[in-house]
């Protein structure tokens, strides 16, 4: 719904990148969320906390370009922190249960 407004040679091109990389981080997720082994998981865990990392430096790029508005960067900023955050959560956890490799 974002991208409505956007003109149409940024809706193809960043705003395309930006909607890839928010299916992609789903994906990844969802693939995390039933990944058996805990390794695989943590892998997994990891890629989306790139990718969530990408989103932000492409979002940003978006808005010091002007082609999202302040108000719309500053709501997808947020909730992006929050899900960074549950990430982070989530990794840590897992580490912690999974034994290191020595």
């Amino acid at each position: 719904s974002y991208l409505v407004n956007v003109k149409r040679i940024d809706r193809y091109t960043i705003c395309l990148k930006i909607d890839d990389g928010f299916l992609a981080l789903l994906e990844y997720i969802f693939r995390a969320t039933f990944a058996y082994d805990k390794f695989e998981k943590l892998s997994l865990i990891s890629q989306i906390i790139g990718k969530c990392d990408l989103l932000r430096f492409l979002l940003q790029i978006a808005w010091e370009q002007k082609i999202i508005d302040h108000k719309i960067y500053g709501e997808i900023i947020l909730k992006l922190e929050e899900v960074g955050r549950m990430l982070g959560g989530w990794k840590k956890n897992l580490e912690e249960k999974t034994p290191a490799n020595k």
